[in-house]
């Protein structure tokens, strides 16, 4: 599968990765605010942004990321600075260890743009569901998640999405466990699969939040704002 894919590092970094604010402006700023405390240097936005005003702020901290289903189905409504920022996302973003995608880390063949993705919708009786579907809920869409990283040679993969936390750890053995805490230190030997939660609509419990992800010290925070 030929894809747009953004690389947003050559060295190792701090990112600050968030997904889901769904509009929520001060959650957005809250969970930016504390990223600089801690010294991330890359925002990562994983889709689902919700309005122009929080568009704007995270264009102009310089965020990269990928486009959500609140994208795909309502980019038009936005200003035409932010259409054009959203047409430029593309539906992953690679770093040299690990991916970033709203859902899933697989598509149709040939779609590459919010544009693609909406006419995709239009012209055939696909299910939402199938083109963003729900790592949270669905095991089998696990399993095709951690296929990919190892296709790609890549040990852990951020999705939003689900509005919820989790973290599993597939080791050596095959086995795929559910991490607890919000400090995860990454085994050599393991892939993960995140789910960095959602800063304006969070379910299950969960806090808004993001993750921190220190590629130099290979640690995950989940960070509450």
């Amino acid at each position: 599968m030929l894809i747009r894919v953004i690389i947003v590092q050559e060295t190792l970094l701090r990112y600050a990765i968030l997904s889901d604010v769904h509009g929520k402006l001060r959650p957005l700023e809250a969970a930016l605010t504390d990223a600089r405390r801690l010294g991330a240097e890359i925002i990562i936005s994983l889709g689902d942004v919700g309005s122009d005003a929080c568009f704007d702020v995270l264009r102009s901290v310089g965020a990269v990321g990928v486009f959500g289903n609140w994208e795909v189905s309502r980019w038009r409504e936005l200003s035409a600075a932010n259409q054009q920022f959203v047409l430029s996302l593309t539906p992953v973003v690679a770093g040299d260890n690990f991916l970033a995608v709203h859902a899933a880390p697989w598509w149709p063949e040939g779609l590459s743009t919010v544009a693609d993705f909406m006419d995709y919708m239009l012209t055939s009786d696909v299910k939402w569901r199938q083109l963003f579907p729900y790592l949270d809920e669905d095991e089998d869409a696990r399993w095709q998640a951690l296929a990919e990283l190892e296709t790609r040679d890549k040990q852990v993969l951020f999705h939003g999405h689900t509005h919820r936390r989790e973290v599993w750890r597939i080791g050596p053995t095959g086995r795929m466990a559910r991490l607890k805490g919000q400090h995860i230190s990454l085994e050599t030997r393991a892939r993960y699969l995140v789910g960095v939660g959602s800063l304006g609509r969070p379910e299950g419990g969960d806090p808004a939040g993001y993750v921190l992800f220190d590629d130099v010290a290979r640690t995950i925070e989940l960070r509450d704002v």
